[in-house]
């Protein structure tokens, strides 16, 4: 994970220092309008420009289709391992500051993946998965640091009893160390349905096991009015759609093809009354 620099002000005084104080100022409300920053904007218009005169260089070099097949199943990977939509309200926002975080990975690789000629396959595994995976890390651990979250000591011989704990919860989800999945599952067996690939306790209560070392002998519960998250939104033009996942395509000197993949995040608010970690006592 890395710390976004703030930008916005920094841009806006080099704008600023560049043109007429009517033209800013004229600039500056088109970039309000479109909720935009100015550098966004000016990159925005720069690329529009370059593209007209000379095209997109990397798909006029690269095969669209292999390009399209691999930003496709990168956002449908990452989409099918989320679990923040299903915790948190999220938005999607165009602005962004320095309180947000990029989550993602930057993989050099050789370029032959998308040229004509290239014989491996443009789908490359696991890169939306591990963006997913960075996202539910970012929660669970901003969720443990927050000394005002209510921590509930529990004996291991209670924890088949852990859902009492949310009954004053609305529609809860709740995170439950991978420790505990085999004794929950026989243990509340009648109780539990799967259901478009989620697990439901009692009809009411999504469960999402989890196996990193940070969740160990942990159960942690989340209404789901808790937790508003914020994310930046992309424009994809194979989805023609805004996404939550930012994917580029750069190439590179000697043969290499520069790849980004993330999501910038924020957790806007977090209501400490609306989260309980459950902490099981070995023995």
């Amino acid at each position: 994970m890395i710390n976004c620099d703030s930008t916005e002000e920094r841009d806006e005084q080099v704008v600023a220092s560049k043109l007429p104080r009517i033209e800013f100022a004229n600039f500056k409300k088109l970039c309000d309008l479109e909720e935009k920053t100015p550098n966004k904007k000016i990159r925005e218009l720069i690329n529009k420009e370059v593209n007209e005169k000379f095209g997109n260089i990397y798909l006029s070099r690269y095969d669209k289709e292999k390009v399209r097949q691999f930003q496709i199943s990168t956002l449908e990977e990452y989409k099918d391992n989320q679990i923040i939509e299903n915790i948190c309200k999220v938005n999607l926002v165009d602005r962004t500051d320095g309180k947000f975080t990029q989550i993602g990975l930057r993989p050099l690789i050789e370029e032959d993946i998308f040229l004509p000629e290239g014989n491996i396959d443009p789908r490359l595994p696991s890169l939306g998965r591990h963006v997913a995976i960075g996202e539910k890390d970012f929660l669970i651990q901003n969720i443990l640091d927050n000394e005002e979250i209510k921590r509930i000591k529990i004996e291991e011989k209670e924890v088949k009893e852990f859902p009492k704990h949310a009954f004053d919860f609305n529609g809860a989800t709740i995170l439950i160390s991978l420790d505990f999945f085999i004794g929950l599952s026989q243990e509340l067996m009648h109780r539990i349905e799967y259901k478009n690939s989620k697990v439901i306790l009692d009809s009411r209560y999504e469960l999402i096991f989890v196996p990193e070392e940070m969740m160990k002998g942990l159960i942690i519960i989340i209404d789901k009015n808790a937790i508003l998250w914020t994310k930046q939104k992309f424009y994809n033009q194979f989805t023609n759609n805004d996404e939550s996942l930012d994917i580029s395509v750069e190439p590179r000197i000697g043969g290499k093809v520069d790849i980004i993949v993330r999501s910038v995040n924020r957790i806007k608010s977090l209501d400490p009354e609306l989260i309980k970690i459950l902490e099981v006592k070995d023995g």
